[in-house]
C-alpha cells in the first residue's frame, strides 16, 4: 500500500502539472498514478497552521509547499476524497486547484462542475468524513455503500450565515458587519426589516410577530395592515394630454391591452407624436405593480422603454423624455428590487440593462447589497453586475477607505477585476493595512490592474513583510499589458528569499513575454560558475518553464541550447517544452 506521503506528493504533483497547460502528457500519466493510489483508501487532506495532514497523519515532503498555498489561495481547508473516487470528479478537483480563484467560493465553484463525490470545506469549517473504506464496513451493513454518518449541529450555537469574508465574497460577514455604519458610505439611507425570531443573531432584535416573515422587495414600501381580502383594481387608464386628440389613424395608451400594448405601441413608433402619452402610461403601470409587488411587470416595463430609447437618436426631444421616464420609475426601492433578479438567468440580461442604465444610482444600491447580501448567490449576483456598469464607479474607490477590514478587502478584488485605474491611489494607501488578508487582496487587485501606474505600488507590495501578499503580486500578474512590471519583478528576484515565490515570479516573468522579461529569463536558466555561484536548480527549471510560456523566438533558441545542459533536469526541462511548443497551434 502507497504512504500517505506518496499520496500527498503525487497530489501536489497533479496540481503543479493541470497549472501548465502544455503539459498534457505528463497531466495524463500523473494522473493515472494519482487514481491508483486513490482505488486503496479514502483521504482527508487537511492544511492546519500550514502544514499538511492525510488522514491526521502530518506529511513532511518538500513538495508540498507550494499545495498548501494553493489550497489557502482558494481558501479551502479540508478535501474529502471517497475511495477509488470517480475519474471526472477528480480531474474537476484538480482542474480548479490549478485555475486562478473566481467569484464564487471554491466548494460551490466545484459542486458546480459535477464533482459532488468530493466534499470540500473552508478553512475553519467541519468536513464530513470520508466513507469507510471496505475493511472497516460493520458486517451488519448489507451490500449498500456506506453513508458517512454527520454529526448533528450543535443546538447550543446559533447557526451564523456566511456572508463573504475569508476570500473575495466568502466567509462568516454576519459577524463581521454587525458593527458596520454606513453612514459614511454612499449607500439607500433606509434600514432592512428586523430578522424574525428564528433568524435573529445574538444581540439583535427579532421581528415582533412569532411567524416567520416573507422577504420583501420593496423594503422601503410599507406593508398593508391585515384584514378581509380586497380584490386589487386594474391599473388605471392612461389619459391623454390635456388638449391631446389621437387623429383617426393613431392608436391611443389605451388601445393595447395593459403594459405589453402600450411597449408594442411604442415599439412600432418610438418618436410619435402621442409618446409622452404612452410614457405617461408606462410609468402608470409600473407604479401600479410597485404597489402590488409585481417585480418582473416592473422590470419588463424598464427593461422594454430602455431598448426603445437605445434606437433614438442621442440629444433628441424623443430620447430626453425615454431618460425622464427611466427615472421616474427607477427609484432606489425599484432598483433594489430590479437588483434582486440579476442572479435569475432567465431575467439576468433585463435586470442587467435596468441597473446599467440607471448609472450611479444603481451602482450605490448595487455595493449597499454586496456589503449585506445574506448568501453566496446574491453575493455573486451583485458582483457580476457591478462588472457590467459603466458610470458611477467611482462609489467603489470611495470605499476602499472604508473603517471594515471586509469592505476594503472585498472591494479591492472587485476594483482588480474591474481593471481600475483611478482605483490605484486608494489602493496603494492600504498596502500598509494592518490585517494581512487586506493586503493580499489589494496586492491581487493592483497586479490584475497591471499598468505603468501601478508598478510603485507593487514593488511595495513586493518589500512586504508576509510571503502570501508577495506570492498574490506574482500570482496576478500576466499578459503583454503588464510589460511595465517586468523589471521590478526582476528587482524582487534579488531580495527575495522565499522559493516558492521566486518560482511565481519567474513564471509572471513568462506571462509577460516582453523582451526585457525574456532577458531575464535567459540569465536564470544560464548556469554560472562550475563550483562557485551555481544557481539552484529548481529556479533554472522554473526558468525553463517560463521561457516555454514567454514562447518568443529568444526563448525558443534559448531553450534548443539548453537542450544539451550538463544538469539533467534542466536539460529534460528543456526538452519536454520545445515538444510542448511543437504541439501548439501558431497563430
Amino acid at each position: 500500500m502507497a504512504t500517505l506521503d506518496t499520496i500527498a506528493t503525487r497530489f501536489a504533483r497533479c496540481v503543479e502539472l493541470f497549472r501548465d497547460p502544455g503539459a498534457k502528457d505528463a497531466q495524463k500519466a500523473e494522473f493515472r498514478v494519482l487514481l491508483g493510489l486513490l482505488q486503496e483508501l479514502p483521504v482527508t487532506l487537511t492544511v492546519a497552521a500550514g502544514h499538511l495532514e492525510l488522514n491526521g497523519v502530518p506529511c513532511e515532503a518538500a513538495a508540498l509547499t507550494r499545495l498548501i498555498q494553493r489550497l489557502d489561495l482558494h481558501g479551502v481547508g479540508t478535501i474529502t476524497l471517497p475511495q477509488n473516487p470517480a475519474p471526472g470528479q477528480l480531474f474537476e478537483l484538480l482542474r480548479a486547484l490549478a485555475d486562478q480563484p473566481g467569484l464564487e467560493d471554491f466548494a460551490t465553484r466545484l459542486g458546480g462542475s459535477g464533482a459532488a463525490g468530493i466534499r470540500v470545506a473552508s478553512a475553519g469549517e467541519a468536513a464530513a468524513p470520508p466513507p469507510a473504506p471496505p475493511s472497516q464496513r460493520s458486517p451488519h451493513d448489507g451490500v449498500g455503500p456506506v453513508v458517512p454518518v454527520i454529526p448533528a449541529a450543535d443546538a447550543t450555537r446559533p447557526a451564523v450565515p456566511t456572508l463573504g469574508t475569508d476570500g473575495i465574497l466568502r466567509g462568516e460577514a454576519m459577524r463581521d458587519i454587525r458593527s458596520v455604519k454606513l453612514s459614511g458610505v454612499p449607500m439607500v439611507t433606509h434600514d432592512p426589516p428586523p430578522p424574525p425570531a428564528a433568524r435573529a443573531l445574538p444581540g439583535e432584535a427579532a421581528a415582533q410577530s412569532g411567524e416567520p416573515q416573507e422577504p420583501t422587495f420593496f423594503p422601503s414600501v410599507p406593508s398593508t395592515p391585515q384584514g378581509p381580502a380586497v380584490p386589487v383594481p386594474p391599473a388605471p387608464p392612461v389619459r391623454p394630454r390635456s388638449g391631446a386628440t389621437p387623429g383617426a389613424g393613431a392608436a391611443t395608451p389605451q388601445s393595447g391591452a395593459g403594459a405589453g400594448g402600450v411597449l408594442a405601441e411604442l415599439e412600432r413608433n418610438p418618436a410619435g407624436g402621442n409618446v409622452g402619452d404612452l410614457l405617461a402610461g408606462v410609468i402608470e403601470q409600473a407604479e401600479a405593480a410597485v404597489k402590488r409587488n409585481r417585480l418582473e411587470e416592473v422590470l419588463r416595463l424598464v427593461a422594454g422603454i430602455v431598448r426603445i430609447e437605445e434606437r433614438l437618436p442621442e440629444g433628441s426631444g424623443a430620447r430626453r423624455q425615454y431618460g425622464i421616464a427611466v427615472r421616474r420609475i427607477c427609484t432606489k426601492p425599484v432598483l433594489e428590487a430590479v437588483a434582486h433578479l440579476v442572479g435569475a438567468p432567465k431575467h439576468r440580461a433585463e435586470a442587467t440593462l435596468a441597473l446599467r442604465r440607471a448609472g450611479a444610482v444603481a451602482v450605490e444600491v448595487l455595493l449597499r447589497m454586496l456589503v449585506a447580501a445574506p448568501g453566496m448567490s446574491e453575493r455573486r449576483a451583485m458582483f457580476d453586475a457591478l462588472t457590467q456598469m459603466t458610470e458611477g464607479m467611482e462609489q467603489v474607490v470611495q470605499m476602499l477607505d472604508h473603517h471594515e477590514w471586509f469592505v476594503v478587502r472585498n472591494v479591492a478584488e472587485l476594483a482588480g477585476e474591474l481593471g481600475m485605474e483611478a482605483a490605484i491611489p486608494a489602493l496603494s494607501r492600504q498596502l500598509d493595512h494592518a490585517d494581512e488578508r487586506v493586503r493580499k487582496a489589494v496586492a491581487l487587485g493592483l497586479a490584475k490592474i497591471g499598468s505603468r501606474n501601478a508598478a510603485e505600488p507593487l514593488r511595495r507590495a513586493l518589500r512586504d513583510k508576509s510571503p502570501e501578499v508577495r506570492m498574490q503580486v506574482a500570482l496576478g500578474i500576466g499578459g503583454r499589458k503588464s510589460s511595465a512590471l517586468a523589471m521590478p519583478l526582476v528587482v524582487a528576484m534579488d531580495e527575495e528569499t522565499d522559493e516558492a515565490v521566486q518560482r511565481e515570479l519567474v513564471l509572471a516573468l513568462g506571462r509577460i513575454g516582453s523582451a526585457d522579461a525574456v532577458q531575464a529569463l535567459i540569465k536564470f536558466a544560464q548556469p554560472t560558475g562550475r563550483i562557485f555561484g551555481r544557481k539552484p536548480v529548481g529556479l533554472r527549471v522554473a526558468a525553463v518553464e517560463a521561457l516555454r510560456l514567454a514562447a518568443t523566438p529568444a526563448a525558443v533558441g534559448t531553450l534548443q541550447g539548453l537542450s544539451d545542459d550538463g544538469d539533467k533536469q534542466v536539460r529534460a526541462a528543456a526538452r519536454t517544452a520545445l515538444k510542448e511548443l511543437k504541439r501548439q497551434p501558431r497563430g
